[in-house]
């Protein structure tokens, strides 16, 4: 008995690592997925020289922005009154 299970699982083992129709190197008629041509320099950023800007205009792009009162407030209400009532 314990032969029959030792061989049947001996052959199991052979039939599992033979592979099946797989494409090995040396096959040059295997199916392969097409290429697709990719440039070298995609996604890359120039660095060529540029004039320099205004240092005006680049201190107003980095300073922080003013916040902006709240919408009640803009509309005239005083601080103790409600603002105007959610449409809902």
């Amino acid at each position: 008995m314990h032969v029959r299970s030792f061989l049947a699982s001996i052959s199991a083992l052979l039939v599992l690592t033979t592979p099946v129709g797989a494409a090995t190197p040396d096959d040059p008629g295997a199916p392969a997925p097409p290429a697709r041509y990719s440039p070298v320099t995609a996604g890359t950023k120039t660095y060529r020289p540029v004039e320099p800007l205004p240092w005006g205009d680049i201190n107003r792009r980095v300073t922080p922005q003013p916040k902006k009162a709240p919408a009640d407030r803009d509309k005239g209400a005083m601080p103790g009154e409600a603002g105007p009532k959610p449409k809902h």
